[in-house]
């Protein structure tokens, strides 16, 4: 007799960027372990896997192609969680008894999962971990006439899905790894959360299948009109704590490894089906000797067929010189442009409050030394926000990054409350004075239209940083990246910095002080822009970002993009205004006047037709990069760059968002008597 099979459903929801796709890497991993078993190809079909948003994919539209589930497993992220709300909802309107299994890094840990299933009564159980064995024992639980779900270990399931409803023993899960206490709850309420034992983690991912290895992504590639995004995982855990970090959990503290020679199996896979680009899921490239095997084994695949074309690494918090090889290789072969230093603060107080530990100052500067001499862009992120940090600390750090010779780029990233993370819990907001505050989401460079409607938790209040200082930090950070990271003022900085000893963080608070009291000019004009939609952010009422319609309709940039294309488009007004500031420095007209000069051709213009030449008077070029002493003496610089024809999308795409962490905004100089320098 021919057995019906159950339907599955899987979900991994990711938005289309640079029209490229992201391959559902976690629910992959997930169905391929389940298809191991013979009692599961037997009695399930995966019916649909959807895992990219678009404006055919809407939730209206997926929902009327899902035909009678039995099983609905999702991969839930920030990015995806109100979608994936909304299309549970609607599936256990229609099938009750339908079985909605989520996992990822959104839902509750363990030991947050109380009230969850009142809030949200259309999920059905949380898989916490790893979920590729407790996902096989669902399904195959699944098949039993009287299913015992409190069986399957490393869960949380209403109380509902029990057999015995009168009393159920509730546990306290600590870190994820053991039971820490437990209690009785008599006549609980349907929608109370029950909560299994922990799950261990899998000792051996070597033997684990992947779905690049066993056919299961050629069949899902089939067809698809977008370019290609995928998933490696060199290896699996962080040894560190850091607390704005889900994997700082103590359950995943132990390093698992893949095996060098299934990655680089799965590396022929994304080469011979041209995949353009892929992220490394390791939280610490490097930190093994072997890594610099696989970035050996990706430059020779590209080599051979052109793909992958581009990779990203979250790099080794420790061993910067094993990384520098490794990252110097990747990025002489244009597949990575350069390495991540994640400082992600300077201040002492904040580094201890959220258990890191970063590298010294001497130490800090002698990498970032190392990597100027290899030639190898490199930038520093990080994170505004974090407990206990000030507006005088967050500015007093940025500022002595750069003393310290950093000018390719330093990412300046926002604090989203990870619910996993300690900032999701309310002890360690209470410790810190944590308030949160529900924006829209804070991707931008994808079009504004209604498929984008997920939102996140941002930290932007602590003990130490209230809202409306929050607020003014955020304007230093517009003013920093756009002025010294997308190059405007960087070089009167540090010619100023070299010849007049004026430190970075002087010139910037007076640059500040400056704007503000400007009423008519352009930064005032940009400035006020930009706080007002900072202001409607945390409203809810705007993005994280800002529209230029005659750039691109419906189209979000970064707040300090959208300056930077105005600079483009008012360059004359702008550097006429800083010639106004620069005079407080008290240099002579002349060395002021070539400053200025060199200063407004040396960001790549969208409306210039290059290689330009630069002729000043006085050798500025060598004062900032060489600290010489400023001479009087005719200099002729060639200033050269890729030719935008005016075309204001395609270099803010190009230059301002995908080249800003290595310095594309800039443009090349070399002296017609030296060799070229870069700057």
């Amino acid at each position: 007799m021919k057995i019906e099979k159950k339907n599955v459903y899987l979900f991994e929801m990711s938005d289309v960027m640079a029209n490229q796709a992201k391959l559902p890497y976690s629910t992959g991993l997930i169905w391929s372990y389940c298809l191991e078993f013979e009692s599961i190809k037997k009695n399930y079909n995966l019916a649909d896997w959807f895992w990219f948003k678009d404006t055919e994919n809407t939730v209206k539209n997926i929902f009327n192609k899902i035909k009678n589930p039995s099983v609905v497993g999702l991969g839930s992220f920030i990015w995806n969680w109100k979608w994936n709300i909304e299309i549970c909802r609607l599936i256990k309107k229609k099938w009750s008894k339908c079985l909605v299994v989520i996992g990822g890094w959104q839902p509750p840990m363990a030991d947050r999962s109380a009230g969850f299933f009142k809030e949200h009564p259309y999920f059905d159980i949380i898989v916490h971990g790893e979920g590729e064995i407790a996902f096989k024992d669902i399904l195959i639980e699944n098949l039993k006439e009287n299913p015992d779900w409190s069986s399957i270990s490393g869960c949380s399931m209403p109380v509902r899905l029990l057999n015995k409803k009168k009393e159920v023993e509730i546990v306290e899960i600590e870190e994820g790894l053991k039971i820490s206490s437990s209690k009785i709850l008599k006549n609980p309420s349907e929608n109370d959360t029950y909560v299994t034992k922990p799950r261990q983690r899998i000792d051996d991912l070597k033997c684990m299948p992947s779905p690049y290895l066993n056919g299961l992504f050629d069949k899902l590639i089939q067809g698809c009109k977008y370019d290609f995004e995928a998933t490696i995982e060199t290896t699996r855990g962080c040894p560190f704590g850091c607390t704005f970090c889900e994997i700082g959990s103590k359950y995943f503290q132990k390093i698992k490894t893949q095996g060098n020679k299934k990655i680089f199996r799965e590396i022929d896979w994304l080469s011979k089906n041209k995949v353009v680009f892929v992220w490394n899921a390791d939280s610490n490239f490097g930190i093994l000797p072997e890594h610099l095997e696989i970035a050996q084994y990706l430059i020779k695949k590209k080599r051979e067929t052109g793909y992958p074309d581009k990779s990203k690494q979250d790099w080794a918090k420790i061993h910067p010189f094993r990384t520098l090889k490794i990252a110097k290789i990747l990025y002489e072969e244009k597949m990575d442009g350069g390495i991540t230093i994640a400082l992600q603060s300077l201040n002492e107080k904040t580094l201890e409050a959220v258990k890191r530990k970063n590298m010294t100052d001497g130490r800090l500067e002698e990498v970032l030394k190392k990597y100027n001499q290899n030639e190898l862009k490199s930038y520093v992120e990080v994170i505004l926000g974090l407990p206990e940090e000030t507006v005088e600390s967050f500015l007093e750090g940025i500022c002595k990054i750069m003393e310290l010779g950093q000018h390719s780029y330093i990412a300046i990233n926002y604090l989203i409350c990870l619910p996993n993370t300690p900032f999701g819990d309310s002890k360690y907001q209470k410790k810190w004075g944590i308030k949160l505050f529900e924006t829209r989401s804070s991707y931008v460079h994808v079009d504004n239209s209604d498929i984008r409607n997920e939102d996140e938790l941002m930290v932007i209040e602590t003990n130490t940083m209230k809202k409306e200082q929050y607020k003014e930090a955020q304007m230093y950070r517009w003013l920093l990246l756009y002025g010294h990271y997308l190059g405007h003022f960087q070089y009167m900085a540090r010619f100023l910095n070299t010849h007049l000893k004026v430190s970075y963080l002087t010139f910037y608070r007076k640059l500040m002080k400056f704007i503000l009291k400007n009423n008519k000019g352009f930064l005032k004009e940009e400035y006020e822009l930009t706080y007002n939609a900072i202001n409607k952010v945390l409203k809810k009422q705007g993005p994280w970002g800002r529209e230029l319609d005659d750039v691109r309709k419906n189209f979000e940039w970064q707040f300090e993009e959208v300056t930077a294309i105005r600079s483009a488009q008012n360059k004359n007004r702008l550097y006429e205004e800083m010639k106004v500031f620069m005079k407080e420095f008290e240099l002579k007209k002349d060395v002021l006047s070539d400053l200025i000069e060199f200063q407004k051709n040396s960001v790549l213009d969208p409306f210039v037709s290059y290689p330009i030449n630069i002729k000043v008077n006085h050798n500025i070029y060598e004062v900032i990069t060489d600290s010489k002493k400023l001479e009087k003496s005719k200099n002729t610089y060639i200033a050269d760059g890729k030719n935008y024809q005016g075309n204001l999308y395609e270099w803010g795409k190009e230059v301002l968002w995908w080249g800003r962490k290595y310095g594309k905004c800039k443009t090349s100089i070399t002296n017609t008597n030296k060799r070229n320098l870069g700057i």
